[in-house]
């Protein structure tokens, strides 16, 4: 995406037609990025009304199709990063305004909440390569003074914790990768079950993009 359509995406997304429910643009490259990795395809209908909160009062149909060719760009440009075994260009925005540090701890939220879409349980027993991975995710999410702060303990940052925060930031377009490529080749070693009848090719796409399945999905390398 261009710098002017991303620009009118963070527009959008904090436009009153969300309601202030939407996601930033930077926690949601990080939910997309998680969307995309995982161990089966999320439909755009799903992960969509996840991200934005709520479905969008657009004044016209044509600014609705301009909204939804936005958010479908951006998927495209994280699908096509990851696709290539690289991480998009992470987008992050400052702490706080007198605070020259990047928020990653907004970005890893957006992550998690993207894996937390998927069937199945990520950091369950046998994926211990994963949760290796996701140490740097969790971490710079916060996510492990607030469960300390769940159980009545207090969290103190300890001397290390400067470097192992650096240590996590400078590993995290590493994870990314990391992680897509774990689930990839989980994915090709899964045997393929049909649960429904096959799609005819001239039928509409099951991922909701509204294509044929020819011209999306069943073309071989569509990214949605």
């Amino acid at each position: 995406m261009t710098e002017t359509e991303l620009n009118r995406l963070e527009t959008w997304l904090e436009s009153p037609v969300f309601k202030g429910k939407a996601m930033r643009l930077d926690k949601l490259q990080g939910f997309l990025c998680a969307v995309i990795s995982g161990p089966e395809m999320i439909a755009p209908s799903q992960w969509m009304l996840e991200a934005l909160g709520a479905q969008p009062e657009c004044e016209s149909l044509a600014q609705e199709k301009e909204f939804i060719a936005l958010m479908l760009g951006f998927y495209n440009d994280v699908a096509s990063a990851l696709q290539n075994n690289q991480p998009p260009k992470l987008i992050l925005k400052p702490c706080a305004s007198n605070d020259t540090r990047l928020d990653y701890q907004t970005w890893c939220e957006g992550y998690i909440l993207g894996w937390g879409l998927s069937t199945q349980e990520w950091l369950q027993p046998g994926n211990e390569p994963l949760k290796r991975l996701t140490f740097p995710i969790l971490y710079l999410s916060g996510a492990f003074r607030e469960e300390a702060e769940r159980q009545g303990k207090k969290y103190e940052p300890g001397k290390e914790d400067q470097k192992i925060w650096q240590d996590c930031v400078d590993a995290l377009p590493q994870v990314i990768t990391a992680i897509c490529n774990f689930w990839l080749a989980k994915r090709k070693q899964a045997p393929v079950q049909r649960g429904q009848p096959k799609i005819g090719r001239n039928e509409l796409c099951p991922c909701g993009s509204g294509k044929k399945f020819k011209q999306c999905c069943g073309n071989g390398h569509t990214v949605h």
